[in-house]
């Protein structure tokens, strides 16, 4: 056998594997918790006031077009390549082992930052809702919040519990996912008929407020659509057939932006302007004012936004310990992360890193102001992954013709260049060239300094690695030649 950097036989071959569990149902509910989650609830009246409620609904149909075009490469793709970590297999692919590695570091701040997310702001979704959270020992101000010991050890133990349910086994996860994304998905289609019959059309004013708007809001729309691909990373752990793996990708895509676009059109409806610019969360807010003799609805919905928290996160842990184990056994990483553990047949060590470092998140507090950089920050990364993938998709149509695609999208030059043209269009807005506003300067120093870590990691692993990329290239299939 080949050796890897250490010169030993490599721990990731096939003498253990994933389980090929995740039925359509499970994939389907892995992608559309991870990209809808819980911020509508909160996030309702910015998409309806900053770039007007049409304004909204505009922005979200050109992110669900962009998202179209991104998602038919990772339904061609997710079928032809079913393997963990997938966006780094179509990368190596089509653009080669250099290129694989930083679309592996893309995703790993993708879904890690989205595991971080969920942490800082549990404790502030507890209290928004209305749940008993004590405030004690407090520690220091920032982002204009304080930061308090109690909420740092409560964010902890409630990531603690998704990091242990995802070491044990994607056997509870899936179900769990599944349930939950279910409970969610109901209580937004009583929020959106609520709204609707018992709102008022004209709360919906202002319908557009100017491109600025829509520019800022445009600037979103990645954070909050990202997820699809999760799919991608979980693909090698089902028996589905492989065509029906890129179906679900794009099911995933539409599902969510219409989920987006009714949730918006509720707001609108339900929550006057006034109400939609004052009330920390809008969705609650507006369900007190619809139903003003109960508060049924209010908490109803209160408690599905908290399960949409857990779906999202369970799905983020799901994804990001999949990249991990993928470059680890490519080895962009060290080689530990591609340990499964015998008994659960995870992907344990890259599990509990993932923890360590999202934990550190509860310490930055519950700042809706670090809440909103960070959302930022991953939609730029979300952006530059997939551009990587969409470059891959086209040159792979050139550079492996013959390459079995259960799922085969028509017209491939031309929805690749659309979706490369779009990227690059959407990469732009992130910029300080962009007139409308882009990243602010302390997001772009975020961002600057993550894209030094990484090009750093680059040259400690991979620039001078010694790797035979033919063993690379085995191990990263799963310790099968291809």
């Amino acid at each position: 056998m080949q050796k890897g950097i250490s010169g030993n036989s490599s721990p990731n071959n096939n003498t253990v594997s994933l389980n090929k569990s995740l039925s359509k149902w499970d994939l389907l509910s892995i992608g559309i918790g991870a990209v809808i989650g819980w911020s509508w609830v909160i996030y309702g009246g910015v998409w309806t006031t900053v770039p007007g409620s049409m304004g909204g609904v505009l922005a979200f149909l050109i992110g669900g077009i962009l998202c179209t075009f991104i998602g038919l490469t990772y339904a061609e793709l997710s079928s032809a390549l079913p393997y963990a970590g997938g966006d780094i297999i179509y990368t190596y692919e089509g653009i080669g082992p250099k290129w694989a590695y930083f679309s592996g570091a893309m995703l790993t701040i993708i879904f890690a930052g989205l595991i971080i997310i969920e942490t800082i702001m549990l404790p502030l979704m507890l209290v928004a809702l209305g749940f008993p959270v004590p405030q004690f020992v407090p520690l220091y101000t920032l982002g204009g919040e304080v930061v308090y010991l109690s909420y740092i050890i409560l964010s902890i133990i409630v990531n603690l519990f998704f990091a242990l349910m995802n070491y044990r086994g994607i056997e509870f996860s899936k179900v769990f996912q599944t349930i939950t994304v279910a409970v969610l998905l109901f209580a937004s289609i009583f929020y959106v008929g609520s709204g609707i019959i018992l709102g008022n059309a004209d709360n919906a004013k202002p319908f557009f407020t100017g491109f600025q708007g829509l520019s800022l809001t445009l600037l979103m729309v990645p954070s909050f659509l990202m997820g699809f691909n999760a799919i991608a990373q979980a693909a090698e752990e089902t028996s589905i057939k492989a065509s029906l793996i890129g179906k679900i990708v794009i099911i995933t895509v539409w599902a969510s932006v219409l989920f987006y676009i009714f949730i918006i059109i509720g707001t609108a409806f339900g929550a006057d302007s006034q109400l939609r610019e004052s009330a920390n969360i809008v969705v609650l807010d507006s369900l007190l004012a619809l139903y003003p003799t109960s508060s049924i609805p209010m908490l109803f919905v209160a408690i599905a936004s908290l399960i949409g928290l857990l779906t999202s996160w369970n799905a983020a842990y799901i994804a990001a310990s999949r990249v991990l184990l993928s470059m680890g056994r490519g080895e962009y990483i060290p080689v530990k992360f591609a340990k499964i553990h015998p008994k659960y047949k995870t992907p344990g060590l890259a599990t509990m890193f993932l923890f360590v470092i999202s934990s550190f998140g509860a310490f930055l507090g519950t700042s809706t102001q670090i809440f909103g950089s960070l959302v930022n920050v991953v939609g730029f990364f979300a952006v530059f992954s997939w551009l990587l993938v969409t470059i891959a998709f086209v040159r792979l149509r050139k550079l492996q013709p013959n390459l079995d695609r259960p799922y085969r999208v028509r017209n491939a030059n031309l929805i690749g260049f659309m979706a490369i043209g779009s990227l690059i269009f959407y990469m732009f807005l992130y910029t300080p060239f962009n007139p409308l506003g882009g990243l602010t300067f302390a997001e772009l120093m975020i961002t600057v300094g993550i894209l030094v870590a990484i090009i750093v990691i680059y040259f400690k692993y991979v620039h001078f690695s010694s790797v035979d990329e033919k063993y690379r290239k085995s191990q990263l299939f799963g310790g099968l030649d291809k």
